[in-house]
């Protein structure tokens, strides 16, 4: 019996099992050949790339790829990342959705981008998420090559980080706040922990004794809702905070008056709405005379940073008490620092609130 089926026109043919649909039908390819020695190497090449997972993906679109991406790969993200890969891809890459993930082109890439140039930090979003898309796919077989290559993205000016200027401290200082307000302001200041690991924080996280705050956990908020209370950003996140004495005197007194172990926590304890938190932030500001669009939350976190870089605590030091993974953005804060060529021993004085 011939191997292969050799038709009129004096070419050699055969089909190759790909696999069965829902109905259980097979499913087959039909290869053509002008000898059989090319259609051997075609038949090969063929259950290479369907062993790779290429040719039953060979249609599959990139939005239902990117859904399926979303679903397995992005499943144990935060809730914020999670919420930022779906804004991605339900609302700005809405021409690539249909198109076979294999025809995505540089130039659809691009286009996409482009639409949207009037806002840089969106750009930079949307990449992000489209290159992860095909490295996944890649890495699955699906794809032999991404087409994010050379994408150019709008300029985007970031707002320059800065910590607290000494007026601004003082303002601070001699505000009359409610005490929540004032415990908010200390664990931002005295601390420099993330905004949602504040919002966390219970009595038992405070070792008053030893002088500590124990990061160990973080507010996951889907937009306004807080939606659990877990981990905090990354394992190095996790960390005792060493607080100067000044500091956690204050934030004993607080801590004490706090009705609910949440110290942080709504009238009934809860966990608030993430604008709820801003609000008492808000507050802090305006009581103290303070512009509300000048300083953010995240100022404060900044800010520690450069008082410990002023009281001479070393990049490995710091990176403990910031709760980062590497000395990146740390080095950064430090060299700015150092380019100024302040007189740091002014700087030393202890923390006060």
């Amino acid at each position: 019996m011939a191997k292969y089926t050799k038709q009129k026109n004096g070419y050699y043919r055969t089909k190759v099992l790909l696999g069965y649909g829902p109905d259980g039908k097979p499913k087959c390819k039909y290869l053509n050949a002008r000898s059989i020695r090319e259609l051997d190497d075609l038949v090969m090449k063929t259950k290479q790339e369907q062993a790779q997972g290429l040719l039953l993906a060979r249609n599959v679109t990139f939005g239902d790829y990117a859904s399926k991406w979303l679903a397995v790969y992005k499943a144990n993200r935060g809730v914020a990342t999670r919420a930022m890969y779906e804004s991605v891809l339900k609302n700005h890459v809405d021409l690539l959705a249909r198109v076979p993930l294999k025809d995505v082109t540089r130039l659809m890439i691009q286009g996409q981008i482009n639409a949207r140039a009037d806002r840089p930090r969106t750009c930079e979003m949307i990449l992000l998420t489209v290159k992860q898309i095909f490295k996944s796919a890649i890495r699955d077989g699906v794809v032999l090559r991404s087409p994010c290559v050379d994408i150019d993205l709008p300029r985007h000016v970031k707002n320059e980080k800065r910590p607290l200027t000494e007026e601004e401290k003082k303002a601070l200082r001699s505000s009359v706040l409610l005490p929540q307000e004032r415990l908010l302001l200390l664990l931002l200041y005295g601390t420099g922990c993330r905004p949602a690991e504040a919002y966390a924080l219970t009595k038992s996280d405070f070792d008053f004794r030893a002088g500590t705050v124990f990061i160990n956990k973080a507010v996951q908020f889907s937009g306004n809702i807080p939606v659990s209370v877990s981990y905090p950003k990354t394992d190095s996140s996790i960390r005792h905070v060493v607080v100067s004495d000044a500091v956690m005197r204050a934030l004993k007194h607080l801590v004490d008056k706090m009705p609910h172990d949440n110290v942080l926590g709504g009238n009934t304890g809860e966990i608030m709405h993430k604008c709820q938190y801003g609000t008492i932030f808000k507050h802090i500001l305006q009581k103290s005379g303070l512009s509300v669009s000048g300083i953010t939350q995240y100022t404060f976190r900044h800010n520690f940073c450069t008082e410990c870089k002023y009281n001479g605590l070393s990049l490995k030091e710091t990176q403990h008490q910031m709760g980062h993974k590497d000395y990146k953005m740390i080095l950064q804060v430090y060299e700015h620092i150092d380019s100024l060529k302040e007189n740091t021993r002014e700087k030393m004085a202890n923390m006060v609130m």
